[in-house]
């Protein structure tokens, strides 16, 4: 009862052929039983053609931000046969995969349809290749650093009842040279002054600092700090407390690009904690002088 059940569901779902990673499922157009008597379903899985395999043997593709990048899926070309060919790209894990880019060609000579796209996400995904010599091929364009990721290439060939499924699997990775996004000085009643250098990159960027004196105060520093913005490709250095009055400046730094962008402190005294300080140092003063001008004061008065 149970193989029966399972036989029914397959038939339900993949009428004319089923497909997942290469294999398929043929089922009959009709069965037919009598009321009361038993009938066999029948049920099968063939493995696919040998010769219906994924090609793409070639290692991570990397790309720049804001360029073009191709990622390669090859496959045995359909023959006469086959009735129609479909491509997904996919990327994410192979449990969420998000579909980027849907593409259907009909092979039939007598078919009337013309390619059909039906998903292309952002507008920035082509097939590059020539789909009837085995080349489905993908171009990426305006690559973003979120972009990163394995790219899934499925070709689904329809022959007859049988659907042929290639899956070919592809690592991208964009990089990008550091460039500074933000730069600025703040302050609060904790930590005084504090200036903030955000830099975009991919690998990140190491951020040094160059202080009005012309010295180079390194990320290691104990006057710097250097924090990673998770998800972001984003590096966030902090120089603290900048006694100096003058021009400060971030150079941002990875194997792709250097960028340095420079701020001016134009008041002394931007720490606070100094200027605290400073007056706590004032107050015996300003007691002495109150108590001296109490007693010049008093001492005329009573000459008087």
């Amino acid at each position: 009862m149970l193989v029966a059940l399972v036989c029914i569901i397959a038939m339900a779902i993949c009428t004319g052929g089923f497909s997942e990673d290469g294999w398929s499922a043929e089922t009959p157009d009709k069965v037919t039983g009598r009321e009361g008597k038993a009938t066999i379903l029948f049920c099968k899985f063939p493995h696919p053609q040998l010769g219906y395999k994924g090609q793409n043997n070639t290692g991570p593709v990397t790309g720049m931000k804001g360029d073009s990048v191709t990622l390669p899926c090859t496959f045995t070309p359909p023959d006469r046969f086959a009735s129609s060919l479909t491509v997904l790209w996919m990327k994410g894990d192979p449990y969420t995969e998000c579909t980027v880019f849907n593409h259907t060609r009909p092979l039939a000579a007598d078919s009337r349809v013309t390619d059909s796209v039906t998903v292309n996400e952002e507008d920035r995904y082509g097939l590059i290749g020539n789909l009837t010599q085995g080349d489905a091929s993908l171009r990426i364009s305006d690559l973003q650093l979120n972009d990163t990721n394995d790219y899934f290439c499925h070709v689904h060939i329809k022959r007859r009842r049988r659907e042929y499924v290639i899956r070919d699997v592809t690592r991208l990775r964009v990089v990008a040279p550091a460039t500074i996004l933000e730069l600025s000085a703040v302050r609060d009643g904790i930590t005084g002054g504090t200036i903030v250098c955000r830099v975009e990159g991919e690998p990140p960027a190491n951020i040094t600092w160059i202080d009005p004196e012309n010295s180079t105060v390194h990320e290691d520093s104990s006057d710097t700090t250097v924090t990673r913005v998770p998800g972001k490709y984003q590096t966030v250095g902090r120089f603290l407390d900048p006694t100096l009055r003058g021009t400060y400046s971030c150079v941002a730094v990875n194997e792709h690009g250097r960028e340095v962008r420079q701020i001016r402190l134009a008041t002394a005294g931007f720490n606070y904690s100094n200027f605290i300080i400073g007056m706590f140092c004032l107050i015996p003063l300003v007691k002495f002088l109150l108590l001296l001008i109490t007693g010049i004061i008093l001492f005329i008065k009573i000459k008087d």
